[in-house]
């Protein structure tokens, strides 16, 4: 956490960098004792609490969240996303979520993009997103987040199989023109192939 504050702040070694560190880290939830810890001796939540306190010793305008709650279990999980939530409510940072995990997405998020082999195929407000999704894919995304109506999860799954499961995803390396997902839609038409 220190090396950052060295290198983009200018303050050297010593008592008064550790004190910027410690605040870091109790910023993020940490107590003081961790200034000292090693990697291997913390936990993955904890981890992620120091990875974000690293992100934020160079004041940064923007945190880049990549995949932050995978590998957690769902109660460490909360306390990341609650954590990255406040963050961001109370210094004002700028927070760019990468994640699959769509529930984690839906809750962060104001704005989604939705990429498909590296392409945005959608993007807008969350809410309106999760509730009208546009595009084929996204709908297809949405359906595969489980749900506790029977009669929805039954309707997800008819929505599922209705994608080409067995055509395969263009190369990355080499994609068609017009929409990647293309080949796998149920709703392709001819403009899809070039837009």
């Amino acid at each position: 956490v220190g090396d950052p504050i060295t290198v983009h702040r200018g303050v050297r070694r010593g008592r008064g960098r550790d004190e910027l560190v410690v605040g870091l880290l109790e910023q993020v939830g940490l107590p003081s004792d961790f200034l000292r810890r090693y990697p291997a001796s913390m936990s993955g939540g904890q981890r992620q609490r120091v990875s974000l306190a690293r992100a934020l010793a160079v004041q940064p305008d923007l945190v880049i969240a990549d995949e932050a709650t995978s590998a957690l279990d769902v109660s460490i999980q909360s306390q990341v996303i609650n954590l990255l939530r406040r963050t961001q409510r109370e210094q004002g940072v700028a927070l760019l979520v990468i994640a699959h995990d769509l529930e984690v997405v839906r809750h962060m998020s104001d704005e989604v993009g939705v990429m498909y082999l590296g392409t945005l195929v959608e993007r807008g407000n969350a809410e309106a997103l999760y509730r009208d999704p546009a595009h084929p894919y996204t709908a297809m995304l949405i359906a595969s987040i489980p749900a506790p109506d029977p009669i929805e999860q039954a309707e997800r799954r008819l929505l599922r199989r209705r994608v080409t499961i067995d055509a395969e995803p263009p190369s990355p390396a080499a994609l068609p023109p017009g929409c990647p997902f293309v080949n796998r839609c149920p709703l392709a038409m001819d403009v899809c192939r070039t837009t």
